[in-house]
């Protein structure tokens, strides 16, 4: 319980420090997607919202993840197989690493990859805002799975 209230003042926290008003449905969809793993689909999140016990309409879900990435507290990851869009906290800087069979994301808390960005501003004179890396590959699981089929 105490984890979970520390979770809820810190979603507070970070909704004030970006100026967004501070609802019961933006703390809990900024709250799941600080602690979960998933890097879940507005579907995911809208069912998570719902079995939380607050009522909100798909819209409310879909205009609050655009105002949380507007304010770069979350970013959209790579769509799964189905073509729904994942979502995920930027709390640390990290990259993803995803299976192209199960679509399983990992995160790797790794910042080396924004020496891309340096590089790029430097090469074109662009103002860099953000970059996302993703690195495409066959989980340990699916190779498993493959390897299997293929004895």
């Amino acid at each position: 319980m105490l984890r979970n209230q520390e979770t809820l003042v810190t979603v507070a926290e970070n909704l004030k420090e970006h100026g967004i008003k501070n609802t019961p449905q933006r703390q809990v969809i900024l709250a799941y997607l600080m602690t979960s793993h998933e890097h879940p689909s507005i579907e995911m999140i809208y069912d998570h919202v719902r079995k939380s016990g607050f009522s909100v309409s798909l819209a409310t879900v879909y205009n609050t993840l655009e105002l949380l990435q507007d304010n770069k507290l979350v970013t959209e990851v790579a769509p799964d197989n189905d073509g729904h869009m994942r979502y995920d906290h930027l709390d640390k800087p990290h990259y993803h690493v995803i299976c192209v069979s199960c679509n399983k994301i990992v995160d790797v808390y790794d910042d080396s990859f924004k020496r891309l960005e340096q590089k790029g501003a430097a090469e074109t004179g662009y103002q860099v805002y953000s970059s996302q890396y993703e690195v495409y590959g066959l989980c340990p699981a699916c190779q498993a799975k493959q390897q299997a089929l293929q004895d």
